[in-house]
C-alpha cells in the first residue's frame, strides 16, 4: 500500500507544482536527464551483474515486439474507418505499443512481485527502449508532419548505441562477469532508489488531459489496446504456449503498464500529434494504476 501512496503522491505533486507555476514548465527535462544518465544505469548495475541467462528471458525480450506490432496492426486497421491522418495514427501506434516499463513499471513490479523481481523487468525495459530508438523512430519518421530528412541505418544505430540506459545495461552485464561488483552495491542502491520517485514526479509535471472532442474515440481505442487488449492477448498467448514462471509473469505484467512517457520526446522531435499523444500518456498512467491490478490477477491465475 505504501508504494501506491508514493506513486499517487509523486504524480500529483508534479502536476500540482506545475499548475501552481512553482516549477518551470520544462523543469522535467532536468529530472529526466538525471534519470536517463544516472538513475537507470545505476538500476542496471544494481540488478544485472548477477543475472544468469535463461531461455525464459526470451519472453521478456520478445513481448515488447509483440505489443508494438499488435498496436501497428490494430491502429492501422482503424485508420481509414476513423478518418485518422497518418500523423495521428502513427502517434497512436507509438503511445499504444510502447509500455512504461521503468518509470511506472519498476515501482509496480516491486509492489506486486517484490523488489528483487525488478531484475527481470530490466530486460523488458531495455527491449522497449531499443524499439523506441529504432523501430519507433522509423514509425515516427513515416508519420511526421512535412518532409523530415530521412534517417539512415547509421544514424538510427547511433541513436541506439548512445542511449545511456542501454550503455549501462551492457556495461553492467560485462563488468559483472569480469569483476566483483558487490562492494559497490550500497552506492548503486542509493542512486537506483532515486528513479521511481523522480520519474513519477517528472511524469506528473507532464500530465496533459487536453484534447479535441473529435479525438475522444481515438484516445479511447488507444487506451483500450494499451491497457486491455494488448496485454490480454499476450496473457492468452503465453497460456496456450504453456509459458509460465516468474520471468514470464514479470514480462507480461510490464506490457500491461501505461504508455511510455519517453515517447512524447519522439512525438515532439518528429512533429507528430503531441497533444493527442500526451493525452493518451497522461490518462493511461492514471487508469493503469487500476488496470494493472486486473492484469496481475489474470497473470497470477494463468501464468
Amino acid at each position: 500500500m505504501s508504494n501506491f501512496v508514493i506513486i499517487l503522491f509523486c504524480l500529483f505533486a508534479g502536476y500540482l507544482l506545475r499548475r501552481a507555476r512553482i516549477v518551470k514548465p520544462d523543469g522535467f527535462k532536468a529530472i529526466n536527464t538525471w534519470i536517463l544518465y544516472i538513475g537507470l544505469p545505476a538500476v542496471s548495475f544494481k540488478y544485472l551483474p548477477g543475472l544468469q541467462w535463461d531461455n525464459t528471458l526470451l519472453v521478456a525480450l520478445i513481448s515488447p515486439v509483440f505489443l508494438l506490432f499488435g498496436a501497428y496492426v490494430f491502429i492501422k486497421s482503424l485508420e481509414k474507418p476513423l478518418g485518422l491522418s497518418k500523423r495521428s495514427s502513427h502517434t497512436l501506434i507509438l503511445v499504444s505499443g510502447l509500455a512504461n516499463t521503468s518509470f511506472v513499471g519498476f515501482p509496480l513490479v516491486a509492489t506486486y512481485f517484490g523488489q528483487p523481481q525488478i531484475k527481470w523487468a530490466i530486460i523488458s525495459d531495455q527491449s522497449t527502449f531499443f524499439l523506441l530508438s529504432s523501430v519507433g523512430t522509423y514509425i515516427a519518421i513515416k508519420g511526421a508532419l512535412g518532409k523530415p530528412a530521412s534517417m539512415g541505418i547509421i544514424q538510427t544505430a547511433g541513436r541506439i548505441v548512445r542511449f545511456p540506459p542501454l550503455i549501462g545495461c551492457v556495461m553492467a552485464l560485462i563488468l559483472g562477469r569480469i569483476t566483483d561488483m558487490t562492494p559497490l552495491d550500497p552506492f548503486f542502491t542509493q542512486l537506483a532508489s532515486t528513479v521511481s520517485p523522480l520519474a513519477l514526479f517528472s511524469i506528473g509535471m507532464q500530465l496533459s488531459f487536453n484534447f479535441y472532442r473529435s479525438e475522444v474515440f481515438a484516445v479511447s481505442i488507444s487506451l483500450f489496446y494499451k491497457l486491455i487488449l494488448g496485454p490480454g492477448l499476450l496473457i492468452l498467448l503465453c497460456y496456450f504456449l504453456n509459458l509460465k514462471g516468474e520471468v514470464t509473469q514479470i514480462a507480461i505484467f510490464e506490457m500491461a503498464m501505461p504508455s511510455l512517457v519517453a515517447t512524447s520526446l519522439v512525438l515532439q522531435e518528429f512533429r507528430l500529434n503531441s497533444k493527442l499523444g500526451n493525452s493518451v500518456i497522461g490518462l493511461s498512467i492514471l487508469l493503469g494504476l487500476f488496470t494493472s491490478y486486473i492484469a496481475y490477477f489474470f497473470i497470477i491465475e494463468l501464468l
